[in-house]
């Protein structure tokens, strides 16, 4: 055995790790709503729709009981895990499921990060006789949970401090609340927790225990009439493939060719039994893609849905007027006048000099104001808006020719570098009262220092040096600063400091940016090789195309998509960080094992893409997400939340184009 349970203490250890806890003090518990309960009124804490009730098990040989909810809990060995079944004897109950507060990463006294887990890879078949849950740890000792029989899903707890940067509690529930209308009265749940090496691990286990094959596949995506090759565990004798609702046979091989556009599910067979789908994403060509996406961008949809700032929710006009520039060639004269039209909308708010006039969070003011010098984001401490906002106005100078976006690009990279980097190199920002925190890696200012610089060489060389050694600066500090990750999540006594998926993945773009387009280091590159081992903790595995290689990000879903998070967003535009340091680490060492891993970060965020071009923000796993920052269920919308938002995105989803264009669009 390798995952063990002590009756008498109710603990869960993992003995391939000095007996780790795999749960934290608060032990397993039964959770339940009653049918005279209503989870839609009242108080609720954060980062949760409602509140539930809970309850521990009183512990005897043999078996477990709740008396409250009068329910029985026996664990068995299972494999080389465990296996739990519950059954519950109250006729009024409306929710019913068991509380594993795991030993997630960042709860105090778990044993360091590198020995807590993440919640990686949730999946759950479209008919729900498939649900597991891969959970990666970064020391390696993986484990997997996965329902036995029947049961609705399950709920992921995320933390109330810390704008719910934590994963707390994982809810397996055999019924969600009655307020979800699933209908469901079992009594009973069943599941299992096993020990894995990795994923491949997993999914050969998962498809012994379910007794049904499962697939994987190299990559998520591809061209119509590139091939993916596809990994079987349970040897399938067929394929199902369904496409808009219409389903094709076909005789199982590990090759299948790309022949939709748009997503498309398979489903193993075997011995007429189907197993577990997965889905992979067509499309013509990458620059047809280019075009619906900016063909489809709808300003007022920013204008209404987001908070407009230069960072996440303009990233469409640095793609479109990469598109003019490049593949402008492409499009009709109507087209052309649009794309100008839309980006000069922006510019102009951009480059507003009447303070009058001005937008905090998007206005780059060219005067002083308030505490900030001239050049600033205006009334914006965000110093990743201005490291946008340059990208943005090389963009323009570089698309138009216009004098006036030029000197703004050099007015405001002259004020981050004399404003926000010390000596050492770092990017710090002043909150005041004696708080400061470093935003070296917040959204990767390395790659516009680096741009600016390298555009600057043969116009002025005195301001490139200066660039070139400000940047320099940046990654010698991110050399030195180790494993070490700041991130501005915000600190919390509540917990560990956090080791966040954006910070640890733009350190390795950083450095390895700075290799590429600056001065090649071999330290730095074998850094950067050892920070994106770590990270591939945080790297999901999901054979889902959305979610397949994307990054492990949830607090964005409280302002992005519908805005009702905490909940898993895969395919997030940060998701690119990744997938563009995997992209140039092959350019720097030939490895083509990280070309693959490049292309299935950037197909998170494609697969985004509807055939009309419309995308969304995010692909959300999560079936009840965490209820927004409503303090009072009555203000959460109760419902089975979909794949994708209700509300469409135009701004940060089109960050792939952006760094698509210096990528694989490159040549």
């Amino acid at each position: 055995m390798s995952i063990v349970f002590d009756y008498k203490t109710q603990r869960i250890t993992d003995e391939r790790c000095k007996s780790r806890d795999l749960i934290d003090k608060n032990g397993i518990s039964v959770c339940y709503t009653l049918i005279s309960d209503d989870i839609t009124k009242g108080e609720k804490p954060a980062s949760t729709p409602y509140k539930d009730r809970s309850e521990g098990f009183d512990s005897s040989e043999g078996e477990l009981f709740a008396p409250s909810a009068r329910a029985h809990l026996r664990v068995t060995p299972f494999y080389d895990g465990l296996r739990f079944d519950m059954q519950a004897e109250r006729e009024d109950l409306s929710e019913l499921g068991i509380n594993l507060p795991l030993n997630f990463m960042g709860k105090l006294d778990g044993g360091g990060w590198e020995n807590q887990l993440l919640f990686n890879s949730p999946y759950t078949s479209p008919d729900k006789s498939i649900i597991y849950a891969y959970l990666t740890c970064p020391n390696g000792y993986n484990i997997a949970v996965c329902v036995l029989g029947e049961a609705d899903g399950w709920k992921m707890d995320y933390s109330p401090y810390s704008f719910g940067h934590y994963f707390v509690n994982l809810k397996l529930l055999a019924n969600y609340d009655r307020a979800y209308k699933t209908g469901s009265k079992r009594k009973k749940l069943s599941f299992a927790i096993i020990p894995v090496s990795d994923f491949n691990d997993c999914l050969a286990r998962l498809s012994e225990i379910y007794g049904v094959p499962f697939l994987d596949y190299d990559i998520s995506g591809a061209q119509i009439g590139d091939q993916i090759k596809l990994i079987q565990y349970g040897s399938p004798d067929e394929l199902i493939e369904i496409y808009d609702s219409a389903e094709r046979k076909m005789k199982f091989s590990s090759e299948y060719t790309v022949n939709k556009e748009g997503e498309v599910s398979i489903i193993p067979v075997k011995n007429g039994k189907r197993g577990a789908p997965v889905t992979v994403y067509g499309y013509k060509s990458l620059v047809e893609l280019y075009k619906k996406a900016m063909d489809s961008v709808d300003l007022e949809i920013i204008n209404t849905y987001t908070d407009k700032n230069l960072c996440e929710h303009q990233c469409w006009v640095s793609a479109m007027l990469r598109f003019l520039r490049r593949y402008g060639d492409r499009l009709s004269e109507r087209e052309r006048s649009s794309y100008i039209k839309k980006t000069h909308t922006l510019l102009d708010i951009i480059t507003e000099t009447d303070e009058k006039k001005a937008i905090p969070r998007i206005t780059i003011l060219n005067k002083p104001h308030d505490a900030f010098p001239a050049y600033n984001v205006y009334k914006s401490m965000r110093v990743q808006e201005l490291f946008f906002g340059i990208t943005i106005l090389l963009d323009a100078y570089r698309a138009f020719g216009d004098e006036k976006y030029y000197t703004y690009a050099v007015g405001a990279t002259d004020t981050l570098i004399s404003h926000y980097q010390k000596d050492d190199g770092r990017i710090e920002v002043d909150w005041g009262g004696g708080s400061y925190e470093d935003y070296t890696t917040v959204c990767s200012p390395m790659i516009p220092l680096v741009d600016m610089a390298n555009f600057l060489k043969d116009r002025d060389t005195c301001r490139s040096k200066r660039y070139f050694e400000a940047a320099d600066r940046m990654a010698e500090y991110l050399f030195g600063r180790g494993m070490i990750f700041p991130t501005e999540g915000g600190k919390s006594s509540l917990v560990e400091e956090e080791m966040e998926d954006g910070s640890i993945s733009c350190t390795a773009l950083s450095l390895l940016y700075y290799c590429k387009n600056a001065k090649r280091n071999e330290e730095y590159i074998k850094k950067a090789k050892q920070i994106l081992d770590v990270h591939s903790a945080w790297v999901i595995k999901t054979p889902v195309c959305q979610m397949h290689a994307s990054t492990l990000r949830w607090w964005e879903t409280q302002w992005e998509g519908d805005a009702d998070g905490p909940a898993i967003c895969a395919g997030h535009a940060w998701t690119v960080w990744r997938a563009e340091a995997d992209h140039l680490y092959y350019e720097l060492t030939g490895d083509a094992e990280y070309l693959k891993k490049a292309k299935n970060g950037f197909m998170t965020n494609l697969s985004k893409i509807r055939r009309d071009g419309k995308m969304y923000s995010i692909y959300n796993p999560d079936e009840i997400n965490g209820g927004g920052f409503n303090s009072r269920s009555d203000n959460v919308r109760f419902r089975i939340a979909q794949r994708f938002s209700d509300i469409e995105d135009c701004g940060i989803s089109r960050y792939v184009f952006i760094r698509l264009n210096d990528t694989f669009l490159k040549d």
